[in-house]
Order: structure tokens, then C-alpha cells, then sequence
């Protein structure tokens, strides 16, 4: 059974985290938020901030012991059986598959509008994905390498505009009473929100090429407060420069901070800031997807083929430009408007979070202590809540698992009695 060489390092491992977390999410979700609560926004995203913390804990502890390029699949095949393992691994899958045409389409129609070429909505979607699927084939510490300087460029960038805003028009207290929000705009707003904390379980994904795994809780904590950071400091951005009454803030809200603090160079700024943001986040998916297609395939739930790997590295690149073909694919029939695109962040969405409880059960059953307990059981409390604040839209994500999950189920045991069958004659 080939392996997949260790090649990345705590550091590069950080960078390509904090790649799969800053997406479109980050270009979106604290204008919306301030738009829909006014200064009370920070409520769902400190409450986000907090309740992901103990998932959080569940994925690094995984991680750390059972480092496999199939992630979520590989940890709940071994806790909770093949069929469980199995059906997350075709969720998974099927989530970033919806899930990263729709980042690289968002991209592509900001990338557009701030450059005023209307083309590139259409060619910027299939660029960052071919550069993606070339940067993979070269191998996961190149692909990392070069997240790590797209995440720098645009920390440099979100802090550097935050901080001068904050600098000329003062820090803004947020608001910190709940009695103007009713339940269900909390619960809508905390809902979207979340997105903007996803990414962790896909980095591991990429755990089995780490050269030490006892890194990864590390990274874990590295990568959640640099990302806890960077949207405190938008949050307050918003606050100081933005009325938030303003529309603008429902499409461009981090274009509102730049105005402010660069003046006439905002949209170009901004431009970058976007490209740097939706590159990164492609980069890392693609690597991630790759690597959990080359998972599957060896397990023997996909086709034997995805799971070769080039000799001199190691690096799975049948599986690479197989992802990279379907995803641009994907992207071309997403930018042509042969349906909306933004379809496949709600299919993409919900599954995520799936897979956080599906993690954090196979957590609960694998580890011991009392430590264990209590993680577990702070996990099942966030899991309920958020799924039942949700409503339909997070019911349906649990309802897909479990229709596959059966479906999986069935199919096995058919499987099995031809078997018995066969032998008998």
C-alpha cells in the first residue's frame, strides 16, 4: 500500500490551515453580519468563535494519532466502521467537489468588478484552479510554499488597512446587549457565520505528509488564533468606518475599509487582496481533495487508478489532475450561468458541519478520560444547537448522511450474500 511522503513541516502545515479557513467567507460574512445586527454582530461570531473551539480539539487530537490523506473517512472507519467511514468519505468528497468551483466563481466575479473586465469572471475561475491543480502536481510542500506567501501578503494587508481605520476613526464599542435581536436573526446570522470557521477538517486531509504529527494540535491552535484575530480586526473595521445601513456591505465590505484608509489606491488594494484570498483558499482545497480522492481510492471505495503515485515523490498526481479537471469543469459550467452557482456553497456548507460531528463522535469513541468526556459532551451540546437553530437548511446535510449511510449499508450486505453465493457454487 503506497504512502504518501512527509514532506511538510509545522510551519508550511500552519499556513496551508489558515488557507482552507480565509475563503470567500471572509470577503462576505462580517459585512452581511453587520449589516443584519448592527454592532451586535460580533455575538455570532464570538458564539461560533467559542462553541468550535471543543471541535476543534476533537480534529487536532485525531490528527496527532491518526495522520491518514483520507481525514474524517479514515478516522470514523476506525471508531465507528466501514459504512460510517465510507459515507463521510463520499460527502467529503462530494462537499469541497460543489465546494471550491463555487469559492473560484466568487472570485472570479469580485476579481471582475473590481478590475471592470467583465471576462475575468469567467477566466479567473478556471485560472486559479489549473494553477492549483499545477502547484498540487508539483507536490504538497511546493503547493504549501506558495500558500504561505498568498496568506502572508493578505494578513499584511487585512491588518495593515484595519489597523489605520482603526487609527483615524477610533474603536467603536460593539454592542453587547441581546435584547434588540430575536432568536431566529441570531440564529440565521450564527448559522452563516460558521462558514467562516470550516477548514479544519479539510487541512487533514494533508496530515498523513506531515513530517511530525505531534505538530498538528499546534497548528491547530496557531491557525485558530490567527484566524480569530484577523476577523476580530475586520469586525471592528467595520464598526469605525461603515454605517450599517450601508448595501455595499452585503457585497464588498472589506472594499468600505480600504476606501477609508487608502484612499484612491482601495480598489486596487482590494483587487489584491481578493486574488491573494481566493488563491490561497483554492490552493489548499485542491491539495486537500486530492489527497482524500488518493485516500479513498486506496481504501477501495474509489477506483484503483487514483490511488498511483509518481515515483520520485511519492505525489499522488493521477488524483491531482483528475480533481483539477472535474473542478474546473465544475467552475466553466458554474461562470457560464447553466445554474447558480450559489447552489453548491448550500450543498457544501451543511456537509461540512456534518462532518465536524461526525469527527467529533468518532472522538467520543475513541478516546478515554475525563477530559474526553467533557469534550464530547461539549461537542454533541454545540452540534444539537447549531443544528436545530438552523432549521431545514442544516436538517437536510444530516438527512444526505444518513440516506447515504444506509444506502452504503444496503449495498454492502448485498455485496456480502453474493459472495456467500458464489462460494457455496
Amino acid at each position: 500500500m503506497d504512502k504518501l511522503q512527509k514532506t511538510m513541516g509545522g510551519t508550511v502545515g500552519t499556513f496551508v490551515a489558515l488557507s482552507t479557513i480565509l475563503g470567500s467567507g471572509m470577503m462576505i460574512l462580517p459585512g452581511t453580519s453587520y449589516h443584519q445586527l448592527g454592532k451586535s454582530a460580533w455575538l455570532p461570531w464570538a458564539a461560533a468563535a467559542v462553541s468550535v473551539v471543543p471541535l476543534l480539539y476533537c480534529y487536532a487530537w485525531l490528527g496527532r494519532r491518526y495522520p491518514s490523506a483520507s481525514g474524517v473517512a479514515y478516522y470514523s472507519e476506525v471508531a465507528l466502521g466501514g459504512t460510517t467511514g465510507r459515507t463521510s468519505g463520499l460527502l467529503a468528497t462530494f462537499a469541497l467537489t460543489t465546494g471550491i468551483p463555487a469559492t473560484a466563481i466568487t472570485g472570479g466575479r469580485y476579481v471582475a468588478e473590481f478590475s471592470g473586465i467583465s471576462a475575468l469572471a469567467l477566466v479567473f475561475p478556471i485560472m486559479v484552479l489549473v494553477g492549483a491543480t499545477v502547484a498540487a502536481s508539483a507536490g504538497a510542500n511546493v503547493s504549501g510554499k506558495l500558500q504561505v506567501g498568498l496568506i502572508l501578503g493578505l494578513f499584511v494587508m487585512v491588518s495593515c488597512t484595519a489597523v489605520i481605520v482603526l487609527s483615524v476613526h477610533g474603536i467603536e464599542p460593539p454592542n453587547s446587549s441581546m435584547e434588540l435581536l430575536s432568536l431566529s436573526s441570531f440564529g440565521s446570522v450564527l448559522t452563516a457565520v460558521y462558514v467562516a470557521f470550516t477548514g479544519w477538517e479539510t487541512v487533514s486531509f494533508t496530515f498523513e505528509e506531515h513530517k511530525r504529527s505531534d505538530l498538528i494540535p499546534r497548528i491547530f491552535v496557531s491557525s485558530y488564533v490567527i484566524v480569530v484575530a484577523l476577523y476580530s480586526l475586520l469586525l471592528l473595521g467595520l464598526f469605525a468606518a461603515a454605517d450599517s445601513t450601508d448595501s455595499t456591505l452585503k457585497s464588498a465590505p472589506l472594499l468600505i475599509i480600504a476606501e477609508k484608509s487608502l484612499g484612491d489606491l482601495a480598489r486596487p488594494a482590494t483587487l489584491l487582496l481578493v486574488i491573494a484570498c481566493i488563491s490561497a483558499n483554492v490552493f489548499a482545497s485542491v491539495l486537500a481533495l486530492s489527497r482524500l480522492v488518493f485516500g479513498l481510492s486506496r481504501s477501495g471505495y474509489l477506483p484503483a487508478l487514483l490511488s498511483k503515485v509518481r515515483d520520485r515523490d511519492l505525489n499522488p498526481v493521477t488524483s491531482v489532475v483528475v480533481v483539477g479537471s472535474i473542478l474546473a469543469m465544475i467552475a466553466l459550467l458554474g461562470s457560464s450561468g447553466l445554474f447558480r452557482f450559489e447552489l453548491l456553497f448550500v450543498l457544501s456548507g451543511g456537509i461540512y458541519f456534518v462532518l465536524y460531528g461526525v469527527g467529533a463522535a468518532s472522538f467520543a469513541k475513541l478516546a478515554r478520560g475525563s477530559m474526553a468526556r467533557v469534550v464530547s459532551l461539549m461537542c454533541a451540546v454545540t452540534v444539537l444547537l447549531v443544528t436545530i437553530l438552523a432549521g431545514p437548511s442544516m436538517w437536510f446535510p444530516w438527512i444526505l448522511f444518513f440516506l447515504v449511510w444506509i444506502g452504503i449499508s444496503v449495498l454492502n450486505r448485498w455485496t456480502s450474500n453474493v459472495e456467500k453465493k458464489d462460494v457455496r457454487v
